[in-house]
């Protein structure tokens, strides 16, 4: 197995699999801002939120850490805050400036958009000037977190490209990396199989709370999640009861005991597999492990989904032959040999593996160079 791949080391001494600079909204009203500087400047990706201006208490606080999260993952090498005013830039900047990389700020007011874009767009040219010095350099497998995610799931997901990407995430934690599997409601029905494999009794009560108390959320609302899933479109796929969906999802997480419990966009403290709380919607979900540091997500679908993380390059895993081929354009990672010609999950698992090996260097994917690619983090209450 590759025990090495071509990374960006950064201050910190995380390692980055792309190089780029975020430009970033501090808040819903400066996103058009946010958009014209990184459009103007080669090496920028724009970073947008539909909400902070009215936000409060732990729900704005969430907010900020998780804009912050996504400015300090290792795939970015600086940052730009455009803000509405210094005081809410400076609670995202200060959560960054840890990681030592170069963070700067421009604002609406009092000098308005035309001022704040021209001044945006000299300071992200310089940071990406600063950023094309980066080099890439052999890096071991350890020093990677990947997400592990599936959506537009069918009866083919549980069945081929789920667990492929579960024989990947046993040699990545085999080899000293770090996965994160996520999607809490996707648990229900085989959650008491999942608990299991925790390595001690917090770490399987802290999961069994975080199951217990989304369903029960849900119920408050007056939604029943065992009813409600599988999902209108998993129901076309041909999955038939919540169990069924539950353990095609689970087998993403391959088989390696599960040693922590994360919360929404949270980094990992340790080595090996961890389940995040989080929402399964996949922009979110997606967002929600960009912003933990993962670094690469791997995202099982059998329907079809296209859309990738802005951050995290996003790797579509697909085991249905049909969907391979009318959504060719979408699709970066072929499993369908395992219904159609019988090829064996271990080895298209292997050979993930070395795909992963070979995305982290700097291969693109699909969603990269059609740039089907979203941000949105979760909101938990309403605004003023």
């Amino acid at each position: 197995m590759i025990q090495t791949f071509l990374g960006y080391r950064r201050e910190n001494g995380a390692v980055g699999v792309r190089n780029c600079v975020a430009v970033i909204s501090v808040m819903d009203n400066c996103n058009p801002a946010t958009r014209a500087i990184a459009q103007a400047v080669n090496g920028c990706i724009p970073i947008t939120t539909l909400f902070v201006r009215g936000q409060f208490g732990a729900d704005l606080d969430f907010t900020f850490e998780s804009l912050a999260g996504l400015g300090r993952n290792p795939n970015i090498a600086a940052v730009l805050l455009v803000g509405l005013e210094p005081s809410s830039t400076e609670e995202v900047a200060r959560r960054i400036r840890s990681t030592g990389k170069p963070v700067e700020a421009v604002h609406l007011q009092p000098d308005g958009t035309i001022n704040c874009i021209a001044d945006g767009t000299r300071r992200a040219a310089r940071l990406a000037l600063g950023a094309s010095k980066a080099r890439r350099e052999p890096c071991p497998v350890s020093e990677l977190i990947i997400g592990v995610e599936c959506g537009g799931s069918d009866t083919t997901s549980g069945l081929s490209c789920n667990p492929t990407i579960g024989r990947m995430a046993d040699h990545l934690i085999e080899a000293g990396a770090t996965v994160i599997i996520s999607e809490t409601s996707e648990f229900i029905g085989a959650d008491h199989l999942f608990a299991a494999r925790a390595i001690d009794d917090s770490v399987r009560k802290a999961f069994v709370e975080a199951v217990r108390n989304m369903e029960n959320g849900a119920i408050s609302r007056g939604v029943d999640m065992r009813e409600a899933q599988p999902s209108p479109d998993n129901k076309r796929g041909g999955l038939t009861t919540v169990e069924e969906k539950a353990l095609g999802a689970m087998a993403k997480a391959g088989s390696t005991p599960l040693v922590g419990v994360l919360g929404y966009g949270e980094a990992p403290k340790r080595k090996g597999l961890h389940f995040m709380d989080a929402p399964a919607a996949a922009v979110e979900n997606l967002t929600a492990m960009a912003a933990s540091g993962c670094q690469l997500i791997f995202f099982g679908t059998g329907v079809g989904n296209p859309i990738g993380n802005t951050i995290a390059p996003t790797v579509k895993v697909c085991g249905n032959l049909n969907t391979v081929r009318t959504m060719a354009d979408n699709i970066d990672f072929d499993v369908s040999a395992i219904l159609e010609a019988g090829m064996k999950i271990s080895a298209l698992g292997d050979q993930l593996f070395e795909y992963a090996m070979d995305v982290a260097s700097g291969t693109q994917l699909t969603s990269e160079v059609l740039n089907v690619r979203e941000i949105a983090i979760s909101r938990f209450e309403r605004s003023l």
